[in-house]
């Protein structure tokens, strides 16, 4: 069966790879996973017992015991612990949905205040625009336009 790359639509290679995975400052290197590689771009697709062998072992770092779970984390780590980007946090610390504290030119998250976020203690407002719902004129003008 062949797949063709979402990205650059080139035909991919079945092929056995290395995949870097993990949780904080938990790192795996897995070797020998089968995946789709696209040899133009390097984009790489996993098969579907793969791709939950990897869950479950990211989700077993994440269930080790409280004494072993750092408790502060890096911005990278929450990324990774929300699954959204690096730049998706840098805006939920600017429009306050998420507390951090700078320490030199480094963001630094306490663990319990991330789990706390992710288990309803936080605000889940309109992402695109921040906590305030309201619209401003601007937008307002753009919705209006194609509405």
């Amino acid at each position: 069966m062949s797949k063709n790359c979402y990205i650059c639509n080139t035909e991919m290679e079945q092929k056995q790879t290395s995949i870097n995975t993990g949780w904080g400052q938990y790192k795996l290197i897995v070797e020998g996973v089968s995946a789709y590689v696209c040899p133009k771009c390097g984009e790489v697709v996993l098969e579907g017992k793969d791709s939950v062998m990897l869950q479950k072992l990211s989700k077993s770092l994440a269930e080790v015991s409280e004494d072993q779970k750092p408790d502060v984390l890096n911005l990278t780590e929450v990324a990774d612990l929300l699954r959204v980007t690096n730049q998706t946090i840098y805006n939920m610390i600017k429009d306050g949905r998420l507390k951090a504290y700078k320490f030199g030119r480094e963001w630094r998250f306490f663990r319990k205040e991330i789990e706390a976020f992710m288990s309803g203690g936080g605000s889940f407002d309109i992402a695109a625009r921040g906590k305030s719902s309201k619209l401003n004129k601007q937008d307002a003008d753009i919705i209006s336009k194609y509405v």
